[in-house]
């Protein structure tokens, strides 16, 4: 399936819902019902191989509103994630094709944040160009529909202890 999807290497993530358990527990325990992504009120699930949802950020980003946790009767949707932390690992990341690193003023990404993780860093002679202030950054994909070139991902980050 890798190889079909143009992933050789295996190095696709795929998102998963928030608040999802750990990947292989996850295609486990998930029954693939499609519950979640019919009470997501953002549409950002959609269903995936095996009907398993998946996050889909290009029609907007979560607010963690919990509705898909709340309606996930397998547990598939049931991690904590403690006071003051993201349901999720994810985090913005700018890609090359950013138009700020093409030498082309933007303020998409920054002007999309609520949480104001996104913040232009001033370049002498040239265009500013996005930073993101990962602390910040509750991985909502507020800033990935709107770019004009596709140039933000959103990428699990390794969990912070």
């Amino acid at each position: 399936m890798q190889f079909l999807r143009g992933d050789f290497k295996g190095e696709i993530k795929l998102l998963r819902p928030p608040w999802a358990i750990p990947e292989a527990l996850f295609i486990e325990t998930c029954s693939g019902c499609g519950e979640c992504i019919k009470a997501c009120p953002a549409s950002i699930l959609k269903p995936g191989r095996a009907k398993l949802p998946e996050v889909d950020f290009s029609g907007g980003g979560c607010d963690f509103c919990g509705d898909c946790k709340a309606v996930c009767e397998t547990g598939a949707l049931s991690q904590s994630a403690g006071p003051g932390r993201s349901p999720w690992t994810l985090k913005a990341h700018f890609e090359d094709a950013c138009l700020a690193r093409q030498g082309m003023a933007c303020y998409t990404c920054q002007e999309s944040c609520d949480m104001d993780a996104i913040r232009l860093r001033l370049v002498v002679g040239g265009v500013s160009a996005p930073q993101l202030v990962s602390d910040a950054c509750n991985g909502c994909g507020d800033c990935y529909a709107p770019c004009p070139v596709g140039a933000v991902s959103m990428r699990p980050q390794p969990a912070q202890s």
